[in-house]
Parts: C-alpha cells; structure tokens; sequence
C-alpha cells in the first residue's frame, strides 16, 4: 500500500486576515472581529492583540480594557465564503480529495499525485506562493503521512512557512513538542497534564495508557493515539456527499403543549448530539421541520458562526427555530431535526467558557451511555415512544 501524503493548509486568524486583505490598513494594530448577533464575544483575534492578552470568546468589555487600542470589526460573511471557495477550488486543482476543516483549514491528499504536479514539497510551496500573491494571505503548510500531524506541522511553523514531516518519523517528530500543540485538547485536560508536569509530548508518551485514562477518563485513548501521531482519518472526496445527522418523531399524540414538544426535541436533539459527537464533528447548520395535524409542513434553518455539538447548545439554537415555526394553534404530529456542515473542531469548540464546560459534561455523559446504555442517563421531557 502506497504512503499517504496529506497536506494542510493553515491560514492563522483567518478572519483577520480577510479583514487586512479588504483593509489594508489594519495590518499591525491589533484587531478583533466579534462575534455575529448579539453576543458580546470575539470570535478572532491577531496576534498583536494576544500579545496584550486578548483571547477568543472573551466580552468585548474585558478586551477593550487590557488593550484601549483594540480595532473590533463585524464579521463579513460573503467576504469568508468567498474566500473559502477559493481555497477549495485551488486545494481541488491538485486533488479530488480536498476537504475544508474549519475557516482558513484545508486538507489535501497527495496521495499518488507526483506524476501530475510533481513533488509533494515542491506542489506544498507553490501553493503557498499561489495564495499570498493572489490573496494577499500568509498561510502555513504541512506535508505529513496523516492529518494530524500535518496539522501539527503548520502549528510549528505559523503563520508563515512550510514544513515537512518524513513518513515513519511521526513519533520522532511529535515528541519534542509542547502538549498544547495538540488539536483539539481541553483546557481541563491541560490543566491535569501540567498538574503532572506533562509539557511535552514525549513525557505524555512515557505514561502507561492504564495509567493515563485513570487521570484522564476516555480521552486518554485518543489523546495517547494523537500524542504518538496516529490518525487514519481519510481526506473526504469532494464529490462524495457531505455528512449529516437527521433525526425525527411522531408525537404518539397529537399536541400542542410546549412542555411536551419540547420535551419531544430535546430527546430528539439528545440522540443526533450522540452521533455527532461520536463521529468527532461538530454542527455548522442546523433546520429544524415540523408537520402539523392537518398535514402542513414548515422548516427553517440558521447556520452558526461557531459549530457546536452539546446538547444544550443544539437545543438552544433549536428552540429558537421552534419558537418562528410553531405559530399556529393546530397541534403538532412530527419532529425532525437535520444538522449539515459538520466539521472537524480542531480545538475550535473550546472558545468559549460555557461550550468548554458542557464539552466537559457531554464527554461524560456519552461515556457513561456506552458503557450501561443509552437509557442510563435521561433529561427531562423524554420523548414516550408509541
């Protein structure tokens, strides 16, 4: 079997770097864009304001004060989507197996592609000159056997470079390096490393997997797999489907009783939650329909600026839905949730305080269910099935 060679490309703060390209001027001050709608949080942040101590998800408030100077812009957008679509288009020319993961993250495998572009490296640069001279954006890129070290490679080198990761040297490569350079690790479980004196990897390699789940719980497994750089998550075809989650009811009887509908699509939300989760993604859309008893049927959807993938989190944004179709006084007979652009977190679902703390509950609830049942643990309202 052939080795897999997959590239990553890093675009670092990527809305920022779209708010620079469309405002040049707001090169070296330091910038935030905050999030959309109501919310008083900030959704990115460049690296001058995380030198004044500005982070993510932090109020817009606390940011001002630690840095007067903070320049905080609305999201644009069209403007993102444009530039994804170019990305993608680019990362396409060079293989059908090209997958966005995130704003700014793409992979791309190479896998057997040097008779038509040439060299991996050589095919890695050419695309980074492509995206500065045409975009105007720095972007890190990683060449490796999988993707998660490829992505670890264009941590070591933001926000600008090329790095390159020679096959059956993962281990070697990951084990010098900082734990925090980890995709996707919590702050509690960065906190319970650094209790340990864990702050490189190979020490983290040093520890006995028993040992490391009876501190960690089941995050260990995986955090151990990544620790080693082991990842046999393929590049998704562009022209296979998008992955989705679909869940739906019938209201064994028909009713227009908030408690019970809403009881009704929290269990409904509980079970699309699992499988999101266990597929290791996270919500981008979400639309929610509902069938009234005379056979009328409505929907609508929104998509979110930050994907999510706890229970409570979906249930908010899906009672907000229920509460713009459920306008008539005609009882209800179905429910059916669809949650679509689902995507790689990547670290992402941990941005603000109250996502990490229900990441944290969601892991151990999803835990306790594998192991006794899905009926070992049950919120209020539960659906009875006919």
């Amino acid at each position: 079997m052939k080795d897999r060679t997959i590239l990553h490309i890093n675009i670092v703060n990527f809305h920022i770097a779209v708010a620079r390209v469309l405002e040049p001027k707001l090169t070296g001050y330091p910038v935030a864009v905050r999030v959309s709608g109501s919310r008083r949080a900030l959704l990115d942040v460049s690296s001058e304001a995380q030198c004044a101590g500005v982070s993510r998800g932090m109020n817009v408030e606390s940011a001002k004060r630690l840095c007067p100077d903070l320049v905080i812009i609305d999201p644009v957008p069209s403007e993102y989507e444009k530039a994804e679509k170019y990305l993608i288009k680019k990362a396409s020319d060079l293989s059908p197996l090209a997958e966005s993961a995130g704003p700014g993250h793409l992979f791309v495998d190479l896998t057997g592609t040097q008779r038509l572009h040439g060299s991996a490296v050589d095919t890695a640069d050419s695309l980074r000159k492509k995206i500065r001279n045409e975009c105007r954006m720095d972007c890190a890129v990683g060449l490796a056997a999988n993707r998660l070290v490829s992505k670890v490679a264009t941590r070591v080198i933001k926000p600008d470079g090329l790095c390159t990761v020679i096959h059956g040297c993962e281990r070697e490569f990951m084990a010098p390096l900082p734990v925090q350079l980890l995709p996707g690790l919590e702050n509690r479980i960065m906190q319970q490393l650094l209790q340990f004196n864990l702050r490189i990897i190979r020490d983290l390699n040093r520890i006995p997997l028993k040992s490391l789940a009876s501190v960690l719980g089941p995050s260990a497994y995986e955090i151990s797999r990544n620790a080693h750089g082991i990842d046999d998550t393929p590049v998704r075809d562009l022209v296979q489907p998008a992955p989705s989650v679909t869940e739906s009811c019938n209201l064994s009887e028909h009713t227009n009783d908030d408690c019970e509908i809403s009881g009704a699509l929290f269990h409904l939300i509980s079970r699309a939650g699992a499988r999101i989760r266990k597929m290791g993604l996270a919500a981008g859309k979400i639309r929610l329909s509902i069938t009234y008893a005379d056979g009328t049927q409505v929907s609508r959807a929104v998509r979110l600026s930050t994907p999510v993938r706890g229970d409570l989190s979906l249930y908010e944004q899906c009672s907000l839905l229920l509460r713009k179709l459920f306008v008539r006084r005609v009882r209800l007979t179905e429910l059916s949730t669809e949650f679509t652009d689902l995507t790689f977190p990547y670290g992402q679902i941990d941005l603000f305080c109250d996502n990490e703390k229900e990441e944290n509950l969601m892991t151990a609830i999803d835990s306790i269910r594998n192991s006794f049942g899905e009926n070992a643990i049950r919120f209020w309202g539960r659906q009875k099935t006919a």
